[in-house]
């Protein structure tokens, strides 16, 4: 009972969110984008709409995924996590696909699920990548995440990109539709309102992370809220821009 007075709470959240949103501006589109995603699943549930439309006028994305998502099934059962990380991973790469992502533009890294730190050495691999890619643009988590892995993610793109002037940051929405959140900077958001066709192919790339099942017979990504699920499912996506 508690669970579904919670639940109710979340979703009158989100109505509120999104009413107060309506008036925001919408996004400026950059021109060299790189998405930065903590686990395979963030980057559809957040920018599928974004990473569609830059790419339907030619500019470039990039997605990196930090880690491989291998305690996903970490209280479920004991199938091998090189095994569980590999199969997320081509779920990424059927899902972005979808979405017009080039294959040679969707980058791995294997920090550790759950415990994704700056002092990682993966972290470095990070900062040539960007280096590499010389984005305009990145995009991370929300800083209002209830996941550690999501609040890092920000933390070590905004300390890599902190003396390059010429890189700005936007914040993305994946779990800060279901945390309780309620101190939103509504001075620096920015809103994309999808069109039917990029709405469509954003529900299709999300039922391709979380529709295959594992051989348990639970999704690859585990078992997600559905009140989480439903949330991210919306016509319109919001970013903020970070200073």
């Amino acid at each position: 009972m508690f669970r579904v007075v919670k639940d109710w709470i979340r979703r009158i959240r989100v109505y509120l969110i999104r009413a107060l949103s309506c008036n925001s501006v919408e996004l400026v589109l950059p021109d060299n984008v790189l998405v930065i995603a903590p686990h395979p699943d963030d980057e559809v549930l957040g920018c599928s709409g974004l990473m569609q439309r830059l790419l339907s006028e030619g500019k470039r994305v990039d997605v990196v995924i930090l880690s491989g998502g291998g305690r996903s099934h970490a209280t479920c059962c004991d199938i091998d996590a090189s095994f569980l990380i590999e199969s997320r991973r081509n779920l990424s790469r059927t899902a972005d696909h979808m979405l017009g992502l080039p294959v040679e533009n969707l980058h791995f890294l294997d920090y550790p699920d759950g415990n994704i730190v700056f002092e990682n050495s993966e972290t470095e691999r990070l900062r040539v990548l960007i280096d590499r890619l010389q984005p305009q643009s990145i995009f991370v988590p929300h800083r209002g995440e209830g996941w550690k892995d999501h609040l890092s993610a920000g933390q070590i793109a905004r300390k890599l990109i902190a003396g390059k002037p010429d890189v700005s940051c936007y914040e993305y929405c994946v779990w800060f539709w279901y945390y309780n959140v309620w101190h939103i900077d509504w001075k620096n958001v920015s809103v994309l309102k999808l069109t039917r066709r990029e709405y469509e192919l954003k529900n299709q790339a999300i039922d391709a992370y979380i529709c295959p099942k594992a051989p348990c017979g639970k999704p690859w990504s585990g078992v997600l809220p559905p009140v989480f699920v439903w949330a991210n499912r919306w016509r319109k996506e919001l970013y903020f821009k970070k200073e």
